[in-house]
């Protein structure tokens, strides 16, 4: 993860532009979390889950970079690939690319060694002038809104998940004041 986004980096424009298109969804989501768990003895301030979701939001925005940007290689690599042995190649990275979500894809991924190769088909194979550009701009468009709505709605499910498991450690703990009244002070 960390790679893609120094790859597929989010600039601070994009970043405005997210935060003005999904800000208040975070904040909400941010807000929905700590009233649901305010008997949780939950320790974490409201700003810093807000700042997590809006961390989500930074993720959802590289993700969608690389894969628009991979799309497009695909694209111009069929266009220029002429030699049958590299378009068997390129149609198998393809394969491996459309099918990454489906059940088993954990046994045939496009992973990192599957995006070099096709970065290193792309040097060799298309002019310079032709290759679709890495650090394009992010375009917020409906496929784009809905993936990133997706991102936050998940990212705050998962820290509700772990705000229930640390339920059971945080039930025992006393605060200081408690601690003082329980003791016989």
């Amino acid at each position: 993860m960390k790679n893609i986004c120094q790859s597929f980096p989010i600039t601070s424009k994009e970043f405005d532009e997210l935060n003005k298109s999904f800000g208040k969804l975070c904040y909400y989501a941010a807000h929905q979390l700590q009233k649901k768990n305010s008997k949780n003895n939950y320790t974490d301030d409201f700003e810093d889950i807000n700042q997590e979701l809006q961390l989500s939001i930074i993720r959802a925005g590289s993700y969608y970079k690389r894969q628009i940007y991979i799309e497009k290689c695909f694209e111009k690599i069929n266009e220029f690939a002429l030699d049958p042995f590299i378009g068997k190649i390129v149609n198998n990275l393809q394969d491996l690319w459309h099918n990454r979500t489906r059940h088993g894809a954990n046994r045939q991924k496009f992973g990192m060694k599957q995006e070099i190769f096709l970065e290193k088909l792309i040097r060799k194979i298309i002019p310079k002038n032709q290759r679709p550009d890495r650090l394009a701009n992010l375009k917020i468009d409906t496929k784009f809104a809905t993936y990133c709505k997706a991102i936050v709605w998940n990212g705050q499910k998962s820290m509700g998940k772990k705000i229930t498991r640390e339920k059971v450690i945080r039930s025992g703990q006393v605060s200081l004041s408690e601690y003082d009244y329980l003791s016989g002070e």
